[in-house]
């Protein structure tokens, strides 16, 4: 009831989605039983506002399941499919998933379904086909299952079904919608650090998981040896650190933490100054004789 009358609101590009996006209704007992869950679709709520709130009748998905009276807990999932779908297919002997009309027939006390033959008679003999469901199985988890080993059926040949699985684990590359002029990704014109992007009200957007992940922007400094730069951003204050030469005869050779030994050593060995060279090997005896 809290969460009823304060709610929060949090971003949720759920329902942008057309094609993946739906909801799973549980319905439990007032002692934490689980009784029934549904699917939902899309259509079976209403998006206000452009989508920024759910308008959810719960009291009429209740009694679409049958619930007239009595006390009842629910709790709503807004998910996205990654892989598989919350249905049975009919596959063929090959593994191929048969979308059309299906015939039931019973034989020895069995229920076995055949591809129909329509009108037409003549065929031959009905192929038998088999209901498989459209998931992955579980073949282990972890003990606090949170961590599953899925597989793929083997029965299931379906191109859908195995690019999916394939797909499911690896990085998804997120592309915006564009049109009239949406989905312009820019640097603000002010706070340059700052990117801005004008998401079209169709696009799925960005989703929760992709928080605290990484905006990658290819070929943003291209290194060719060519660049044709001014320097114009360039402070006229020489703030850098100089030479190895300017720091040591600024001070003793053991001040200069930010060389690293290995650093000194490169430079005994490969610098063509002979003066870097004698100031690098000073520094590396006054650092051991620090440390006798």
């Amino acid at each position: 009831r809290s969460s009823l009358v304060a709610p929060n609101k949090v971003y949720s590009s759920f329902g942008r989605d057309f094609v993946n996006d739906f909801m799973i209704l549980h319905v439990y007992d007032t002692n934490g039983n689980l009784i029934v869950t549904k699917v939902l679709a899309l259509n079976e709520v209403s998006f206000e506002q452009d989508g920024d709130f759910i308008d959810i009748n719960v009291g009429q998905h209740l009694r679409d399941l049958g619930f007239y009276s009595g006390e009842y807990d629910v709790v709503y999932k807004f998910l996205r499919r990654l892989a598989g779908r919350e249905r049975n297919v009919y596959v063929d002997g090959k593994g191929a998933v048969y979308n059309q009309e299906v015939e039931r027939k019973i034989i020895n006390n069995e229920i076995k379904f055949f591809k129909s033959l329509g009108k037409d008679k003549s065929k031959g003999e009905r192929e038998e086909v088999f209901i498989k469901e459209f998931k992955y199985p579980i073949i282990d988890s972890s003990p606090d299952r949170t961590e599953f080993v899925l597989e793929l059926d083997k029965n299931i040949s379906n191109k859908e079904y195995r690019n999916d699985f394939v797909e499911m684990g690896e990085m998804i590359e997120y592309n915006p919608i564009k049109k009239n002029g949406s989905g312009a990704i820019k640097f603000d014109s002010k706070k340059q650090h700052i990117l801005e992007f004008d998401i079209d009200d169709m696009d799925r957007g960005f989703t929760q998981n992709m928080v605290g992940g990484q905006i990658i922007i290819p070929n943003m400094y291209k290194i060719t040896g060519n660049e044709d730069t001014t320097n114009d951003d360039i402070s006229d204050i020489d703030d850098t650190a100089g030479t190895l030469q300017q720091e040591l005869e600024n001070g003793a050779a053991t001040d200069f933490l930010d060389y690293k030994d290995s650093e000194l050593i490169e430079i005994l060995l490969n610098d063509p100054d002979p003066r870097e060279r004698e100031l690098a090997d000073g520094a590396l005896q006054e650092r051991a004789n620090e440390q006798r």
